[in-house]
């Protein structure tokens, strides 16, 4: 048994609510893919900022970050390993090329995420699509027979 309803059985109002509801959803979507392609690219940098660790630059002064506006001076200490945030606060020391692989994961499944979350987000953009063609007509079709009315 089916529980597909016709849009041109839906009410104006009816129409309207399941307007809102998609639109809604495409901004929670949105704000998701925007999040996703965000943290894509920060991986994807933190991926480009290993290649400064060669051994030609152990000693090499250095800004540490202490906050995204603030730094300090400091020098290179170490190139061969890193502490890679694996989530939750967690940490985990690796070589750098484990480093790359790690970053090299992280924005392979944060690409296909995105990909998936598009192709969501175009079905949610056509049937928002459809709901409004839908009421364009119904609206035409009030305003035709409230003229033949007249």
């Amino acid at each position: 048994m089916s529980n597909e309803v016709s849009l041109m059985d839906l009410s104006l109002e009816q129409l309207n609510n399941l307007k809102t509801q998609f639109e809604q959803e495409l901004q929670q979507l949105t704000a998701s893919f925007s999040g996703l392609r965000e943290a894509q690219s920060r991986f994807a940098d933190s991926k480009g900022a290993l290649q400064a660790l060669q051994p030609e630059n152990l000693g090499k002064k250095v800004l540490v970050p202490l906050t995204s506006s603030m730094f300090v001076p400091g020098k290179l200490a170490n190139v061969k390993s890193v502490l890679v945030d694996v989530g939750t606060g967690y940490f985990v020391e690796k070589n750098v090329e484990e480093a790359k692989g790690f970053m090299d994961r992280k924005v392979d499944f944060l690409q296909k995420s995105t990909e998936s979350l598009k192709e969501v987000m175009e079905g949610k953009r056509t049937n928002l699509e459809a709901v409004i063609q839908v009421m364009q007509l119904k609206i035409r079709l009030s305003e035709q027979q409230g003229g033949a009315t007249a």
